[in-house]
């Protein structure tokens, strides 16, 4: 019976570990010299502006780069405006609260049979607080 209990206890720790670990934001992958920098004024109607650094990498001819951005988390309202590019990527926020965005960069290449492969240079997830624009109330 003694041990029966101890098989449970773990095995509720082993799950609750699990979901604690899948709340946690994803650490940055693909390349090491890659970086995204976010500039501009962190406010409602401001544009942000997100750039990709490669270092002195650059995507080979005949391939290209592939921008997703996922909005995981948001307050009430309008979802943001975001308008994907490399290297830049413009963001327009249109309520104020906290964003969660995941930003993915892809190098793409197309095989002659049709076929897509991606190759992931960059994936980061960034928390970023947005105020309410100046004389809003």
């Amino acid at each position: 019976m003694r041990g029966f209990q101890i098989l449970l206890l773990v095995a509720a720790l082993h799950l609750t570990g699990g979901a604690l670990a899948a709340q946690t934001p994803s650490q940055d992958k693909g390349r090491a010299d890659a970086r995204l920098t976010i500039a501009g004024d962190r406010v409602v109607g401001a544009e942000l502006v997100a750039t990709f650094e490669m270092g002195d990498y650059e995507v080979p001819e005949g391939m290209y780069a592939s921008i997703n951005v996922d909005v995981m988390k948001r307050p009430e309202g309008e979802r943001p405006d975001i308008q994907t590019g490399y290297p830049r990527t413009r963001l327009l926020f249109k309520a104020p609260g906290t964003y969660e965005l995941r930003f993915r960069l892809n190098q793409i290449s197309k095989s002659s049979c049709g076929g897509v492969d991606a190759v992931l240079l960059l994936e980061t997830t960034r928390v970023l607080e947005i105020a309410p624009a100046e004389g809003a109330r």
